[in-house]
């Protein structure tokens, strides 16, 4: 069996995870708490503690890939339940989540080595806000049938490391092409500490009650998580 050198292989979602928000935590000047959303007593304390001193509620799931393609794309995966779901929660799908609320979250790192050459996740990151993709059809192969996986093909594009945050960038989903904006991690901090700034999910949720969030919550895999700016 062959061996994948240790430098080429494939950064779990966690350990992304873990740095993405260590590093928007210090950008935000150490005023964000971020938490997790599969344990109910986690997600409970945390949205609490959003409410009661916190200025804003975000969600971010967190993808990986190592799948460069030629074309300098970087391809994901994402699930075709979750995504539907979640836009039907949104004020564009009928629903009350407005934009600036939850984002996929695609990292143009994927390796070890690549991280040794760019140690910024964050600046490394194109952030795709929900509420910006439309209605998709269920994803297909190249022949038209149904993918047995459920899973739509996302390419991201620039790709690779490093990003210039001042350039744009989009994620196309696939089987039917549809591109949609994307912004660099860097430009999440103005988005959820600028003065003025959104609350997100805080104006969202009814009268603030944990039970419309932890419904919300049971939308996502393990690798997503909650920040709360505490201002």
């Amino acid at each position: 069996m062959t061996v994948m050198p240790w430098d080429k292989a494939k950064l779990s979602e966690k350990t992304l995870e873990l740095n993405f928000a260590s590093q928007l935590n210090y950008a935000c000047g150490g005023r964000l708490l971020w938490f997790g959303l599969t344990q109910m007593q986690e997600a409970e304390q945390g949205f609490d503690i959003a409410t009661r001193i916190g200025k804003g509620l975000f969600i971010v799931q967190m993808k990986a890939s190592t799948h460069v393609l030629k074309s300098g794309e970087r391809q994901f995966k994402a699930p075709h339940e979750q995504l539907e779901n979640l836009r039907k929660l949104t004020v564009k799908g009928g629903g009350v989540i407005p934009k600036g609320c939850i984002y996929y979250a695609f990292p143009v790192i994927g390796t070890p080595a690549e991280l040794s050459k760019h140690t910024s996740v964050l600046a490394n990151t194109w952030l795709c806000d929900v509420a910006d993709i439309p209605s998709l059809g269920a994803p297909t192969t190249a022949r038209g049938s149904l993918r047995q996986d459920g899973n739509h093909y996302v390419k991201v594009s620039p790709g690779v490391a490093p990003l210039d945050s001042s350039k744009p960038g989009v994620a196309t989903f696939h089987s039917d092409p549809v591109d949609v904006d994307v912004i660099n991690g860097e430009k999440l901090v103005y988005v959820i500490s600028r003065d003025g700034a959104s609350s997100g999910l805080l104006d969202a949720m009814t009268h603030n009650q944990f039970r419309d969030f932890w419904d919300l919550c049971q939308q996502f895999h393990r690798k997503a998580f909650a920040v709360a700016f505490l201002g």
